[in-house]
């Protein structure tokens, strides 16, 4: 791996980590508050591909596995990968991989946002929720369906955050490829 793939990984991972920082925004309908910290790992698929950005993410992951209180709220350790956030957990590094692998493959270079936007809409949103909200009904007392319906609530959050990764990717894409990087 190059020096240069290894400084974007651990400059995205600290991207994460600093979305971590804004607080968690708790819903009544589930016990899972709405965060920013997500919109990170869209970033990651769209910005650093399938393999780099999934390495950023499993990189992160194991850093919370660790201790490290970076989760959003300042969570960390094995006990939030048993907790009902579990679900959106172990979706972030195949969100990640899917939205790198597709947008390698029908959008590279960020050029078409519209492509982008879906990509990142389905994997980095939908997919996510869906996961998350299967999680949430394994480890608590709510019903698969209440768990989805629920998680509808999510959408609109997760809509201008797959909208804002895919804006904020594209111009990082721009300026690289004016800069030669």
């Amino acid at each position: 791996m190059k020096t240069k793939d290894i400084t974007k990984i651990a400059i995205m991972i600290s991207i994460i980590i600093v979305l971590g920082f804004f607080p968690p925004i708790p819903i009544s309908l589930l016990p899972v508050p709405i965060v920013i910290q997500n919109a990170g790992f869209m970033l990651s698929g769209l910005l650093l591909g399938k393999k780099n950005g999934t390495i950023a993410t499993l990189l992160f992951l194991l850093l919370v596995a660790v201790g490290f209180p970076l989760l959003a709220g300042g969570r960390g350790g094995m006990t939030v990968f048993f907790s009902v956030t579990a679900g959106y957990l172990f979706a972030y590094p195949i969100a990640t991989f899917m939205i790198g692998w597709l947008t390698e493959r029908f959008n590279p270079n960020n050029q078409n946002s519209m492509y982008g936007f879906g990509i990142t809409f389905l994997f980095g949103a939908l997919f996510i929720d869906f996961c998350g909200a299967v999680g949430v009904s394994l480890l608590s007392d709510v019903s698969l369906s209440n768990s989805l319906l629920a998680s509808l609530a999510f959408i609109p959050g997760d809509t201008i955050k797959a909208f804002l990764t895919v804006f904020i990717a594209k111009r990082i894409s721009k300026s690289l490829a004016k800069r030669g990087s």
